[in-house]
This record gives structure tokens, C-alpha cells and sequence, in this order.
């Protein structure tokens, strides 16, 4: 599904969710399904938040290395070492500060 459509499905969810929590919409509710339908956005906002917290966490702990953009690292690192124009960063300073 292209993200315009859910899009606008979710914004109809939404106004739908809207209409039944102000009593515009003529449906009438049990007491307790009601309270249900006001916090259900409320869950979905806590549950997405927690799915993103382990996916990223997962992802994390899975983080493989690459060697290969080690060894590219190292030569880009050596070739600027080298280079005239930022000869002044590697270079050490030992300036007595008196």
C-alpha cells in the first residue's frame, strides 16, 4: 500500500475517532467501551513508541562490522596524513604555556 493510502485511512481513523469521542457521531456506546475507545490512541502512540525503542535497541546489539570500510578508513587516513595542506593537524605540539 502506497503511504498516501494509509495516509488517508488514518486520517479517517482519526476524524472517526474524533466524531465518536465528542458524541457527534449517533452511536451509542456501552460506559465502558467508550473510555476504551477515548484511550485507544493513547495505546497505539505507547505501543508504537515501545516496537521503535526494541527495533532500535535489536538493531544496535546486531551491528555488524564492516573490514573492509576499516582498511578504506585507514588509507584515507594515511593519504591526509601525508598531504601538504593538513600537515598542521597531525603534527605535535609541545608548547610550554608559562
Amino acid at each position: 500500500m502506497d503511504p498516501k493510502g494509509i495516509l488517508s485511512i488514518c486520517l479517517g481513523v482519526l476524524l472517526l475517532w474524533i466524531l465518536v469521542a465528542l458524541n457527534l457521531f449517533p452511536i451509542n456506546l456501552p460506559t465502558f467501551l467508550y473510555r476504551i475507545v477515548l484511550i485507544i490512541p493513547f495505546i497505539g502512540i505507547i505501543l508504537f513508541g515501545f516496537y521503535s525503542l526494541i527495533y532500535l535497541i535489536y538493531k544496535v546489539l546486531n551491528l555488524k562490522d564492516c573490514p573492509q570500510a576499516q582498511i578504506e578508513l585507514q588509507r584515507e587516513i594515511e593519504r591526509i596524513k601525508h598531504d601538504s595542506r593538513y600537515q598542521s593537524l597531525f603534527r605535535a605540539t609541545t608548547t610550554n604555556i608559562r
